[in-house]
């Protein structure tokens, strides 16, 4: 046989010792086999109470088949059918797995002594990566079963919604993580949403996650604001003589209105899916516990449209790739299939999305809430942020439909709505982060009345019956527009007939 053994053992040591994978690591053992060192090679295993198994490398000028088929007296009859005249059989003697390495050749002298021990230490090699990929396997399974203790088993019952979630350990690691999702009914009817991330694996990040996750639980029973949640928390965290960075994101949903309220505290923002098209992130910010003393973490709010889709997750749902904007991207594009949404549980179709390519090398936690079809609240409220436009243009698409709205008079509702809002995002609260918009929705046997208000101050107070970009949009739109300023607030009063112009005037 040409080739350096030496070189052959070096190959196949590094080849064993670089993934428990053994689907990888055994088929490229043998091929290096029948490079340098035999014409056929085939590693032969079983596990307790399975039926064997076989990985099988051969030259170029051999063909077998049926390889799953063939083990012990059989196999060797075929290799020497086939012209293989020197056969060696070595036992894999692991306490994981039995099994046998054989390497054949036709050459009647082809294994020299030499190489007859490089087969045995070979042997020994396979058996001990047998070993220690059973090893792996049983404690990553472990360290499963207890982070799943961890989390939550069940999520309350939440009127007109529901929320599904999923948990992937790392693929290379066989410890537990930090990664949680959690939710729970408040006293009030509201449903408390928390997701995060405590960096690194193991006890110490475990025990973290579940001081972090119960102190959240605690913090919202005060009725705090999520953002006063977050840092109530963070002050806590701080506490201790040394704590792991975390990650977090804190939230309430009530039912009856659909609106959600959140803070970020330096985690991955929550995107949002409507089928009408809207496919987004939603702001985040904020900094992670143990790191200042204070989070700057601000409140987010948003009324959910109809069949909304929210979705909070860990960052090994996006840093796979060790790149967050195709990461990104990649969980935008699974949020927007629709199979995603149909599925018995969305966040594990996700997580099946995002990692049937890629190797997920850390834990991977999603939560996702999922809205029911049903009428349009009567009251929207959204923070001042750009989503909010096309939020609440899908939700008076989904109004015309309800007031069955012929197309040209829901066409002119949704506009004249979207620019108000648009209007009051752009000008209203300048330099601030929190400010909050209002639509109210009054409907009479004849006309709708949309009234877009806000609490801002547009620009250096001027008083003036009307004012802002998009006035006369909206009056070539609907039937009626009344704008109110003061140094309080600002209204803009949208009326629109239900019964088209000119079949009122038959």
């Amino acid at each position: 046989m040409g080739g350096d053994l030496l070189d052959v053992l070096s190959e196949t040591s590094s080849i064993l010792a670089s993934s428990f994978r053994l689907c990888e690591t055994l088929p490229a053992v043998a091929q290096a086999c029948v490079r340098e060192f035999a014409d056929y090679c085939a590693i032969v295993t079983a596990r307790q109470g399975t039926a064997p198994s076989i990985v099988e490398a051969t030259r170029d000028d051999l063909v077998l088949a049926g390889a799953a088929a063939r083990t012990g007296d059989h196999l060797r009859a075929e290799l020497q059918a086939r012209g293989l005249r020197t056969i060696l059989q070595l036992p894999l003697g692991g306490r994981e797995a039995t099994g046998t390495l054989v390497v054949a050749a036709q050459a009647s002298d082809a294994f020299s002594l030499p190489a007859q021990k490089l087969a045995k230490i070979l042997a020994l090699q396979i058996s001990n990566a047998i070993d220690q990929a059973a090893l792996f396997e049983r404690t990553r399974r472990i360290a499963d079963h207890l982070q799943r203790a961890l989390l939550p088993e069940s999520f309350p019952s939440i009127p007109a919604a529901v929320l599904h979630a999923a948990y992937r350990p790392a693929s290379d690691e066989a410890e537990i993580g930090g990664d949680w999702y959690d939710a729970f009914m408040m006293p009030d009817g509201r449903v408390a949403i928390s997701v995060g991330d405590v960096a690194g694996h193991g006890l110490d990040a475990a025990t973290t996650m579940g001081e972090v996750r119960q102190a959240l639980r605690a913090a919202a029973v005060g009725n705090l604001s999520p953002s006063a949640v977050l840092e109530h928390v963070n002050g806590i965290s701080s506490l201790r003589s040394s704590i792991s960075m975390v990650t977090a994101i804190f939230g309430y949903y009530t039912p009856h209105t659909r609106e959600l309220t959140y803070a970020v505290a330096g985690h991955p923002p929550p995107l949002i899916t409507i089928r009408s098209g809207v496919n987004a992130l939603l702001p985040g910010g904020g900094l992670p516990f143990g790191v200042p003393s204070v989070i700057d973490a601000a409140d987010w709010t948003l009324t959910l449209p109809p069949e909304a889709q929210v979705t909070f997750y860990t960052d090994g749902m996006t840093e796979y790739g060790r790149d967050v904007i195709a990461g990104e991207s990649a969980l935008l594009a699974a949020a927007r299939q629709y199979d995603v949404r149909s599925a018995q549980n969305p966040a594990e179709r996700l997580q099946e999305y995002i990692f049937a390519h890629f190797p997920n090398r850390d834990d991977a936690a999603t939560l996702v809430l999922t809205c029911e079809d049903g009428p349009v609240p009567l009251q929207l409220r959204y923070t001042a942020m750009p989503i909010a436009a096309p939020l609440v243009r899908a939700s008076m698409f989904r109004l015309a439909e309800e007031l069955r709205l012929d197309d040209e008079r829901a066409f002119d509702l949704v506009s004249a709505v979207g620019e108000a809002v648009a209007n009051a995002v752009e000008h209203a609260y300048r330099g601030q982060t929190n400010g909050i918009i209002t639509i109210t929705v009054g409907v009479t046997s004849e006309e709708v009345t949309i009234v877009v208000e806000d609490q801002g101050q547009w620009k250096p107070f001027q008083r003036r019956d009307e004012r802002g970009r998009g006035l006369a949009l909206m009056r070539d739109l609907v039937d009626g527009v009344s704008v109110h300023s003061s140094r309080q607030k600002t209204s803009i009063a949208l009326t629109l007939s239900r019964i088209p112009q000119s079949v009122a005037c038959r």
